[in-house]
């Protein structure tokens, strides 16, 4: 996984690759502890949930 920070200070996970036994499985299913393997900073934008609410207010 990598962990995307952004500016309104909210986190989002996305899933890089599958792990050896989820790749050969048809569901995609792992049951195994997933670690992070990149993190970074988004401090020019913000998450997608904070502009959908700036929109609507």
């Amino acid at each position: 996984y990598e962990e995307i920070t952004f500016s309104c200070g909210d986190t989002e996970h996305h899933l890089m690759q599958h792990c050896h036994f989820a790749r050969n499985d048809p569901g995609h299913q792992c049951f195994g502890a997933w670690n992070l393997k990149r993190k970074w900073r988004q401090p020019a934008s913000e998450c997608e949930d904070c502009i959908r609410k700036k929109q609507y207010n």
